[in-house]
């Protein structure tokens, strides 16, 4: 799994279209904005699929622990299949990335999960600390 980590003073989406593997949105967010967030951009992995489980949980360690660094009020996971050119099978991607928004919520973190599979527009205003970006490789 790859993940772009940027901690945001301000950071927004809108849905504007759905593709084939769009994940539906009943009273999830369309359209949302937060403020002091980390940003998650996450794409997962062939070589993730035979221990997706595992590497969820380690994003979600990873997740939280950039999280206490930056002190960052929220966090928002980002679906987005560009960090890598050997894409997971979709519906292994939509697990994974459900499995690291309910791993970080059980944490006790205020987070977010833009809609998968939808084609988003989105605006964000990082900050400028040394942390502020960051990626990582998550590995079974």
């Amino acid at each position: 799994m790859k993940l772009l980590l940027i901690h945001c003073d301000h950071f927004s989406y809108l849905t504007t279209r759905r593709t084939e593997s769009a994940e539906e949105v009943e009273g999830g967010c369309k359209s949302c904005a937060f403020k002091d967030a980390l940003v998650v951009f996450v794409t997962v992995e062939k070589a993730d699929e035979k221990g997706s489980e595992e590497v969820a949980a380690k994003g979600v360690e990873e997740i939280v622990a950039v999280t206490k660094k930056v002190g960052a009020k929220n966090i928002v996971l980002f679906p987005f299949v560009h960090l890598s050119e050997d894409v997971s099978a979709t519906d292994i991607a939509l697990k994974t990335i459900q499995s690291l928004y309910e791993g970080v919520k059980a944490m006790n973190y205020v987070v977010d999960k833009a809609p998968f599979g939808w084609e988003k527009v989105f605006s964000m205003t990082s900050k400028g600390h040394p942390l502020a970006e960051l990626s990582r490789t998550i590995r079974v």
